[in-house]
């Protein structure tokens, strides 16, 4: 090859320019690599840092506020690394507790919780999980249609229950405090005066008023709705219309659990109250994000969700429970149904510590907002 061609092409200023284009390309290619190796390391710090916490869970409208949680990203904007167990009722969760399968779930303050915390049981009550406010409660009194004839129209005239069959899911339930509560204020005696039939399922119950097997029983909205579009019986009055602003259920978490992870027992707390307070928002508005955030987690259609609006249940916006209504409920298991064995007491049953901080940390800072 002439020499003179050979200097010139050695010359040529795309050579350079080839060269340092290829530098370049190999430089934004490691960058992007890095940039994303960085991210998906950032990623695995993140979820290695979050604190993991197992939630016993039943899939009912009442449980929103987890559901909402879950699907804004609360937990994971708390810190946590949450696990979702579903239970289809809160009492069989307990046992999972017990156990150490749970680290938290629903506690109904039922005849069994009280047996429990009197002999010692290892967790306490956390956290609030829904009340019977009036107007957002979402337990329902049905009765049959000659009962309703008979006139109970209103709690005043529960006396027209003596002697007649009362269906309830399972004895010790909030079912039959709240029904038991109401003979009881209409001067019977709930243990010897009524007939309590359990073991069936809320809408078996329903079949049961409609088959003349059941007189009367508490059904939950909106299944309660069913009574009434079956023809079955009436929707009477409403479980806050017998005791106003009771408690249907807490959170109970395991001690060993909250005494080494009350940093995430806090942040539970605030995710959940806050998620609390959307919620009942939500019910208020039949907010439509919403009502597919729940119907999506219980299978439950849209429509009968938006219906049962805003009965929900409401859920204290501090966070914290109604303890006068939880102690009376323990009270009644004991004195008046005598299934429920010794006395307990407010520091044997709460630890409210993480809701109280809960709410102090929201008021300065939310992190979810």
């Amino acid at each position: 090859m002439d020499r003179t061609l050979l200097a010139s092409r050695k010359r040529l200023p795309w050579r350079g320019v080839m060269s340092r284009s290829l530098n370049r390309r190999h430089l934004l290619q490691g960058t992007a690599a890095a940039g994303l190796a960085a991210a998906i390391g950032g990623r695995r710090a993140r979820a290695q840092s979050r604190t993991k916490l197992r939630i016993g869970v039943v899939p009912l409208i009442s449980s929103g506020p987890i559901f909402v949680a879950q699907a804004k990203g609360f937990f994971e904007k708390a810190g946590l690394d949450v696990e979702i167990k579903y239970f289809a009722d809160g009492v069989l969760a307990m046992p999972a507790l017990v156990a150490g399968e749970l680290d938290v779930t629903v506690a109904t303050l039922n005849a069994g919780l009280f047996n429990v915390v009197a002999k010692g049981a290892p967790f306490k009550l956390i956290l609030d999980r829904g009340s019977e406010k009036p107007g957002s409660g979402s337990m329902t009194i049905a009765a049959s249609n000659a009962l309703v004839e008979a006139g109970l129209t209103a709690p005043d005239k529960m006396a027209l229950l003596k002697g007649k069959k009362i269906a309830i899911q399972a004895p010790g339930g909030i079912d039959q405090y709240l029904l038991g509560r109401g003979v009881q204020k209409a001067g019977l005696d709930p243990k010897t005066d009524v007939e309590w039939s359990s073991g069936l399922s809320y809408p078996d119950i329903v079949k049961a008023i409609g088959a003349g097997q059941a007189d009367a029983a508490n059904v939950p909205v909106p299944l309660g709705f069913l009574v009434e579009r079956n023809k079955f019986g009436k929707l009477v009055f409403s479980g806050y219309d017998i005791e106003p602003n009771c408690q249907l259920a807490c959170w109970a978490m395991s001690q060993k659990y909250l005494e080494a992870n009350k940093e995430a027992a806090i942040a539970f707390a605030m995710a959940h109250t806050y998620a609390g307070r959307l919620y009942n928002k939500a019910a208020a508005a039949k907010d439509p994000e919403v009502i597919k955030i729940i119907s999506e987690a219980t299978k439950v259609p849209p429509n009968l969700i938006e219906a049962a609006a805003p009965r929900w249940t409401w859920f204290n916006e501090d966070g914290l429970p109604n303890i006068p209504s939880c102690m009376a409920q323990g009270k009644f298991w004991t004195d008046t149904m005598k299934i429920a064995s010794g006395s307990v007491t407010e520091a044997q049953l709460f630890d409210l510590s993480a809701a109280k901080e809960a709410v102090a940390r929201l008021a300065k800072s939310n992190p979810f907002g």
